[in-house]
């Protein structure tokens, strides 16, 4: 089964040994204190896993910020990411059952002009695929 999955975070480092640390990382929602607001600066990590016996051809990513028709971004993925794919799905020289293929996003700054959901899509293969989405709010004082 194909599926795909992200964090929302303030920012993405990568570390020995090519491991990922996020900071920041958002539990669903984003609050801000007024809109339009500013970020200086959002980030995603994004990653599709599929089996093995289903490589991915193409991959193109979308982010829509709320309200918003044209997208923040539209990028494809690498090629030649997709390409390894079959080195990928061989661990220690055993099968694995599926292949992750990953993308960090950087959005900075990022103009958010209205409450909403910031939403990631995929168009895998030619096919949209809704992957997450990020809840901004207006942050209320008590």
């Amino acid at each position: 089964m194909r599926y795909g999955y992200c964090i929302f975070c303030d920012d993405i480092r990568t570390e020995l040994g090519e491991k990922l640390s996020f900071m920041g990382v958002y539990n669903g929602v984003l609050l801000l204190p007024e809109f339009p607001y500013t970020l200086p600066k959002l980030c995603a990590q994004i990653n599709l896993v599929t089996p093995t016996n289903l490589p991915y051809r193409s991959i193109v990513l979308e982010c829509f910020a709320p309200g918003e028709d044209q997208p923040l971004l539209r990028e494809n993925l690498d090629t030649v990411q997709l390409d390894e794919q079959e080195e990928m799905s061989v661990v220690a020289g055993e099968q694995t059952p599926d292949v992750v293929v990953g993308a960090s996003l950087v959005f900075s700054p990022l103009r958010i002009r209205r409450p909403g959901f910031l939403s990631i899509r995929a168009v895998i293969d030619d096919e949209p695929v809704e992957i997450s989405s990020l809840r901004i709010a207006k942050h209320h004082d008590h």
